[in-house]
């Protein structure tokens, strides 16, 4: 096969410039611009000038994973969640289930726990032939106990098993005692006793009470550096600190904006590092990647796969180490169905696909490049606001993390609620199926899809009679978009069409609610105005125009499922 160097000609950014005049009819290029949640400016066309390291073949040491080599021959580590808040030999089971089905390691969410349930859940694990990442929070302290104990019994340490304590002392809910905790493992004397991985700062918890990008990335880049700041102020020196820390990130569905979160990370990792005189090539960042999970839904469960798919396509080519994908209808308690397909997703990006053979596969490519850039600059910028407030620790206890989640959550829910952030499956093509319940565990997160939802759910237990009204011969687009509007909150409505065959129709459909079609009340025939007149006892009547404006629509909705409710 001949190169395609040769079988393609180079295009400079002129041809590239009347492409796009071509395809757009006059229309300025400047309209394909749009500017991110963050103010990030995001442009179609982007001026390529190669950098010296990527033109010469060699890719920059803070786009590396943590061990290159690995990757190369096996892919990314899989390392997928169970909830250890079950009975033990349940729990066990699921474990099993995913360490015989491919995945290297578990991601294991924990309350406290004793020795012998612990045991029992790790029955048959071969310890230190998986990886084993614990988000237990503030019981962190009593989980480590349980697997100390449980190890004596088996004649190892800490060191000789693939255990990430994970530790985030500034997590949501976290508990700041949790940063003494972490650091008096760091400073126990016996390196037997240290687990692989102490501290692991969670972006993706922060993500999914609401930051948007740049605060995750900046959140990280501030707590780690308090991490650095304290542990040096223990006696424990950078190097010491650096090998136990990680980070954890989360994937959104846009896959590009995935490849350039790792990406910049990566970018900020190097930077921190660097000033604290390490060698950043030598230092590099392990980085664990889960895919957003304020973008699932309960209304159209599946779609979550197609979410998921993307997600994880931006981990894997932005070169993410370990990556962690829950089953598409985690929100309600994950099926085993829907735990192997979160599983085999990867296994076959892995295996069939290849994405785990390049190290850089987006780099070059000019659109990434200053996607990562802007992520990166702007991340860094956002952290040294927090430094020069007193840094992470005075930001948690400030409560400031959680003022930017909230603002941030406010301001995106705001724009679904206006139209401008669809979702496939609740304001696109919603397909009217029940919407189940959300388990306890996932209350907090900050999901836009869950004002739909609640909508649903509530028409779903009284659903309104809706009537509309429109004159004969006229044009059915308004019609449809109202009934498009109706079938997001899962309702329907009657049409009837002016004159009426039957007088009484309107007295017959007896509705709660009335839409209007490119008609005033005021004109209508005075009997139909009576028979609403005694129809609606509990209703209203509304206008189509009025409806169908922007963020008017998921406010009509909200009003219509709050007619439903029975009275107190």
């Amino acid at each position: 096969m001949s190169s395609p160097v040769l079988s393609f000609p180079s295009a400079d950014r002129q041809q590239w410039q009347d492409i796009v005049a071509k395809a757009l009819k006059g229309v300025s290029a400047d309209s394909l611009h749009r500017i991110d949640e963050d103010g990030l400016d995001i442009a179609a066309l982007y001026q390529i000038e190669p950098a010296a390291d990527i033109s010469s073949g060699q890719v920059p040491i803070h786009r590396l994973t943590a061990n290159p080599a690995q990757r190369l021959a096996y892919g990314w580590r899989v390392c997928q969640p169970v909830d250890g808040g079950g009975k033990a030999d349940e729990v066990n089971g699921k474990i099993l289930d995913e360490l015989t089905g491919g995945a290297t390691g578990v991601y294991l969410s924990f309350g406290p726990v004793s020795a012998p349930d612990l045991e029992q859940m790790l029955h048959n694990v071969v310890l230190g032939a998986a990886d084993i990442m614990i988000d237990a929070g503030p019981h962190i302290g009593h989980v480590l106990g349980a697997f100390e104990t449980l190890l004596q019994g088996q004649n190892k340490t800490l060191s000789d098993i693939g255990l990430d304590l994970a530790i985030d002392p500034f997590a949501p809910q976290s508990d700041a005692s949790l940063l003494e905790d972490g650091l008096g493992v760091l400073c126990r004397t016996d390196a037997r006793q240290i687990p692989h991985g102490v501290f692991r700062l969670n972006g993706w918890q922060w993500h999914n009470q609401g930051m948007s990008q740049v605060q995750e990335l900046a959140y990280l880049l501030a707590a780690t550096t308090q991490i650095f700041r304290s542990g040096m102020a223990a006696g424990l020196s950078a190097a010491q600190i650096a090998p136990k820390t990680s980070m954890c990130i989360a994937l959104p569905a846009d896959l590009f904006d995935g490849i350039a979160k790792c990406r910049a990370i990566r970018r900020g990792w190097a930077g921190l590092v660097t000033a604290l005189g390490l060698d950043a090539d030598s230092c590099r960042l392990q980085l664990q990647a889960l895919p957003s999970l304020r973008m699932f839904s309960l209304a159209d469960a599946d779609i979550n796969m197609l979410r998921t798919t993307t997600a994880l396509l931006g981990g894997a080519i932005g070169g993410a180490d370990i990556m962690t994908a829950f089953a598409h209808d985690e929100l309600t308690g994950a099926s085993p169905m829907g735990r192997r397909l979160a599983r085999m997703q990867q296994i076959m990006m892995i295996e069939e696909s290849g994405l785990g053979r390049s190290l850089d596969a987006a780099g070059g490519a000019a659109f990434i490049e200053a996607r990562s850039d802007a992520l990166a600059e702007a991340a860094w910028a956002a952290f040294q606001d927090i430094e020069a407030s007193g840094g992470a620790a005075a930001a948690q206890s400030d409560q400031r993390f959680i003022a930017m989640a909230e603002a941030a959550a406010t301001k995106r829910n705001k724009e679904f609620a206006a139209g401008a952030l669809p979702m496939l499956g609740v304001t696109l093509q919603p397909d009217g199926q029940p919407v189940g319940d959300l388990i306890p565990r996932w209350q907090a997160v900050s999901r836009p899809a869950a004002v739909i939802e609640a909508i649903r759910r509530q028409t779903a237990l009284n659903p309104p009679r809706i009537l509309i009204l429109q004159q004969g011969g006229a044009d059915i687009s308004k019609l449809q978009a109202v009934r498009r509007v109706l079938q997001i909150g899962g309702m329907s409505a009657v049409h009837l069409t002016l004159p009426l065959d039957q007088p009484d129709a309107v007295t017959t459909a007896r509705p709660a609610i009335v839409v209007l079609l490119d008609m005033e009340i005021d004109a209508l025939d005075p009997a139909i105005q009576a028979q609403l007149d005694l129809s609606l006892l509990a209703g209203g009547i509304f206008m189509a125009d009025d409806i169908l404006k922007g963020e008017a629509q998921i406010a009509w909705l909200i009003t219509l499922a709050d007619m439903t409710k029975e009275p107190n």
